[in-house]
Order: C-alpha cells, then sequence, then structure tokens
C-alpha cells in the first residue's frame, strides 16, 4: 500500500493515491468552489495535494488488542478551511461500516452543506472527545511536506533522554520534577501505576498545552479510564495530579470531588502530549529501522535511509524463534534462534530443511513422543510445514480488505489448482466465505457513500469477541 500510494504521489495523482490507501473521498471540488469560493477550494486542493493517505493511517487511533484494527466511530479533524467569513473542517471519519469493508477510512467536509453522505457518515461516528483525536496544527501526522518535523517531537537532548530513562525505570516522580513540574501523587496505587505508565513526553509538555490551548490555565489529559489534570498553566509552576477513576464506581462515590475537578476542562490533544511511538518502538528494539514508514524514517533516522521490508519477512515473521531472513541462493532461507546458536532454515525441493542444526533426530523424535521439548529448530520446522505462515498472512490481509493479495499470495505458497473453499482460516471459516462476505460489506459500504441506503446503528464501544481466535503459544 505505500509503495503504490507513493507511486501515485509522486505524479500528483492525490485522488489514486486515497484510493490506493483505501481512502475514500467523498467531496467535489467543483462544488465546493461553487458554493463556497475558489479561496476555500484552492485550500482544499492544497491540502489533498499534500495528504499523504497511508501516512494518516498509520497515524489514526487503533485497538490495543488483536490486530489492532482501526477505532470505529471517530471523527478526526485534519485542517480547517477559511476564507475570513466561513469556515469548513475536513476530516477523517472511521464508521463502522467503512472498517467493515476492508478498514476503509472516508474523508468528508464538515461545516458546509448537508448532504445524504456527510449526514449518513457523521450518523455512524461517535462524537465523544473528539478534541483528544484531533490533528489540526499537527500536519506532521498526515502531511508528506510536514513529516519531517516529526524529528522536534523526540528525545533530542541529554536531558530530554534522561528524562525518558527515568520514565522507562518507573521513576515518574523523578521524571516529572526533572522537568520542571509539581507532582500530586494520588492514594490509589491503581492510579499511581496509571500515571506510570502513561505513554506522555514530558519534556516541552507545558509549552505545547499553551500553544494548543491559548488561555487555558488549567486543562486535563486523557488517556483509557484515567485523567491527568494540568494546572497552573499561566503561572510559574505547572501543578500535576491524577484526576478520579472512572474504572471505579466505589471510588467515584467516595471521592466525587476529585472527579469533578476534571469535568468541563479542555481536552489535550493526544498528539500535542503522547510520545512518538515508533521512536519508542525502535528504542526498545520492538520495530526494525526497516520496518519504519518511508516518510517516518528520515526524521528519526538522520543517518541513514533503511530499506523497505519484503515479502518474505512479512510472510515469515510470526515463525518460532526467527531471527530473520539470510541471504541463501536457490529459495528463501532463515535464521533461527536455538539456544545460544544460530541455525538455518532453508526451503529447498519444494521442502523445507534444517541445515545446521547437527543433534540426534531419532533421539530428538523419541525426547517429542515422550513430551519433553522440541528444539527451536524443530519447531520453527513443524510450524513452515503446517503452513500456518501462509494461513497468518492471508487472514490478516483479509481483515484489511487485501483481496488481491490473498490470491496471489496463495496461488505462490498453496499452488493454482487450491480451492479456496478448502483453505481453512483460524477463526473457522474458510478464505472463500471471507471473500464473499467482504464483497458484501464492500457493496454496502459504496451503497451508503452513494446515499442509496442508511447504515445500520451500531455501538463503536463494544469490543468485537476474541472468542475462536487461534492462541499463538510459541511465543
Amino acid at each position: 500500500m505505500i509503495a503504490a500510494v507513493a507511486q501515485r504521489r509522486a505524479v500528483g495523482d492525490w485522488r489514486g493515491a486515497c484510493a490506493a490507501a483505501d481512502v475514500d473521498v467523498c467531496l467535489r471540488l467543483d462544488s465546493v468552489r461553487r458554493y463556497y469560493g475558489s479561496a476555500i477550494a484552492d485550500q482544499l486542493l492544497g491540502v489533498l495535494r499534500e495528504l499523504s493517505p497511508d501516512l494518516l493511517r498509520w497515524h489514526l487511533p487503533r485497538r490495543g488488542h488483536g490486530s489492532g484494527d482501526l477505532l470505529a466511530g471517530l471523527l478526526v479533524p485534519l485542517a480547517d478551511l477559511t476564507d475570513g467569513v466561513r469556515r469548513l473542517t475536513l476530516a477523517a471519519a472511521t464508521p463502522q461500516f467503512a472498517l467493515d469493508a476492508g478498514q476503509r477510512v472516508v474523508l468528508v467536509l464538515l461545516g458546509g452543506r448537508d448532504d445524504g453522505v456527510t449526514r449518513s457518515v457523521l450518523a455512524a461516528v461517535r462524537l465523544r472527545y473528539p478534541e483528544r483525536f484531533g490533528l489540526v496544527g499537527h500536519r506532521m501526522l498526515w502531511s508528506a511536506d510536514a513529516a519531517p518535523k516529526l524529528a522536534g517531537l523526540c528525545d533530542a537532548t541529554p536531558a530530554e533522554r534522561e528524562i525518558a530513562s527515568l520514565q522507562d525505570a518507573g521513576c515518574v516522580v523523578e521524571a516529572w520534577h526533572a522537568a520542571g513540574f509539581e507532582v500530586l501523587l494520588p492514594e490509589s496505587p491503581r492510579r499511581v501505576r496509571w500515571l506510570a505508565a502513561l505513554p506522555i513526553r514530558i519534556p516541552g509538555l507545558a509549552d505545547r498545552v499553551r500553544l494548543a490551548l491559548p488561555g487555558a490555565d488549567a486543562a486535563v489529559v486523557r488517556s483509557g479510564v484515567g485523567a491527568l489534570v494540568l494546572s497552573g498553566l499561566n503561572s510559574g509552576a505547572v501543578v500535576v495530579r491524577v484526576a478520579g477513576d472512572r474504572d471505579s464506581e466505589r471510588e467515584l462515590r467516595r471521592e466525587p470531588e476529585r472527579e469533578s475537578e476534571s469535568l468541563g476542562l479542555p481536552i489535550v490533544p493526544n498528539a500535542v502530549w503522547t510520545r512518538v511511538l515508533d521512536a519508542d518502538l525502535l528504542r526498545f528494539g520492538y520495530l526494525g529501522a526497516h520496518e519504519l514508514h518511508p516518510l517516518i524514517a528520515p526524521a528519526l533516522l538522520a543517518d541513514r535511509q533503511p530499506a523497505a521490508p519484503g515479502t518474505d519477512e512479512w510472510l515469515y515473521r510470526e515463525v518460532p524463534f526467527i531471527a530473520g531472513p539470510c541471504e541463501l541462493d536457490g529459495g528463501p532461507a532463515l535464521w533461527i534462534d536455538c539456544g545460544t546458536d544460530r541455525h538455518r532454515i532453508a526451503f529447498r525441493d519444494n521442502a523445507w530443511h534444517i541445515l545446521d542444526h547437527a543433534a540426534n533426530a531419532g533421539r530428538e523424535a523419541l525426547l517429542s513422543r515422550l513430551g519433553g521439548p522440541t528444539n527451536p529448530c524443530q519447531q520453527a520446522l513443524n510450524y513452515l510445514v503446517s503452513g500456518r505462515h501462509v494461513i497468518e498472512l492471508a487472514e490478516a490481509l483479509l481483515a484489511h480488505g487485501r483481496t488481491a493479495d490473498v490470491r496471489d499470495l496463495l496461488q505462490t505458497h498453496a499452488g493454482t489448482r487450491a480451492a479456496l473453499s478448502r483453505v481453512r482460516l483460524p477463526d473457522g471459516g474458510t478464505v472463500a466465505e471471507a471473500l464473499n462476505t467482504y464483497a458484501a460489506t464492500t457493496i454496502r459500504h459504496r451503497m451508503i457513500l452513494a446515499d442509496a441506503t442508511r447504515p445500520r446503528p451500531s455501538d463503536p464501544d463494544r469490543l468485537p469477541a476474541r472468542k475462536g481466535v487461534a492462541a499463538r503459544t510459541h511465543r
């Protein structure tokens, strides 16, 4: 998707870039020019040409469990358009009917003439704390031109890195004091743990909040079930205090005044206080440099430009004990962490083979039959022989509507004669059934955007059921 978007943006095709990123543009430039004038239309066209839809998708809020699906029912403002009299807002919406059609995103124009498409989209989104997710004024999170400014949101100086290390060590009070804040710790241990785990960038926080909320002397940071109140923004010392925990009704009844203090305060947008997730994952080793978005990598890696991940890496990334692909002629090969050593597994003559593990195969087979542990090389081999890596990648691609990629993947690794109705997914269905369901949801999605039908009411707060999802026990 990223490569396809980059190819279309290079020739100035912003509509093709949005189509490649599964972003539906529900607006007409000629209608905007007719009803609101050329000034707003030109601003809108400039924003759309600057928009990198894959970068926007990269930074949209997602669920914290499962496959990381986009949060349903959100309305994320991107840019304000004004001619001095009228004001419109370009926003990205994630209605449930669009996510059901392959995690699609819908671009709408707010504040203008009422039309059926915008009305249908707004009827299906949740307007709870929309200011939390707004990206107005944070173009580096969706604009290709402003993406290098992400470097300014990372810890660059030794003092900033020292504060981050204190946060990593759980020394939350010391971290806040080092940044010049006064902290009032809550009495509840649960709230202390919430504060310690909050992914907040402390250095420069007060200045960023003052810039985002000019004139506000107090503001609240909301994350999950907790809230953090910043008071004294207009004075010299800023006081930080954890507000009431909405997750415990008993504590709310016992301390109602503390929760009421956080109500009615302006909410700090997430883009103002959160740490750059890519930088933290890179720092902890959970994300490789080559896995960064091509627009984000130059901002975080000033000394080098990593190559894009290959298809084989996405295919084999769930193999147990994998250390990465290795260079070997004749077919795919993988490095496996086998104890203190690294061994190779290669695909030769239409079968997977262990190349470097020299243990007694008969003894290890007997040990496995008796219930003993299997060596890492054999576990990785069994995983690859079962074809589970292909099925899991196909399931992930289907969840994001990449049907053409799924067909190519199965034809390459399961053969052209493989019947899609016989390829079963971990959830119990087949690939053919998943393709039919995706086709039906896509048709319904297009009908809603064409104002031919109305979206069904849904509960965006309800999490999808996890029953039936195969457990991954090899980690």
